[in-house]
């Protein structure tokens, strides 16, 4: 169980974000994807649109620190 100090700090968390551009055969821009490798867990979570990383990203932050 973290002490009080620890509890007062800030919560800092570090992810990778990889972001690529998907295209036709013919060379056009289709759309991007995303994904983003959490550093403590070695996990990568694929995303199909900015809609979807933001909404896993605020879903994320309201997790209680002690379940991240």
């Amino acid at each position: 169980m973290p002490d009080a100090l620890e509890t007062n700090l800030p919560r800092y968390h570090h992810f990778v974000l990889l972001l690529w551009e998907e295209r036709d055969a013919t060379g056009m821009h289709v759309t991007w994807r995303f994904s983003l490798q959490d550093s403590q867990k070695e996990e990568r979570i694929g995303f199909k649109s900015m809609k979807e990383l933001s909404a896993y990203l605020n879903k994320w932050m309201e997790i209680p620190s002690e379940e991240t």
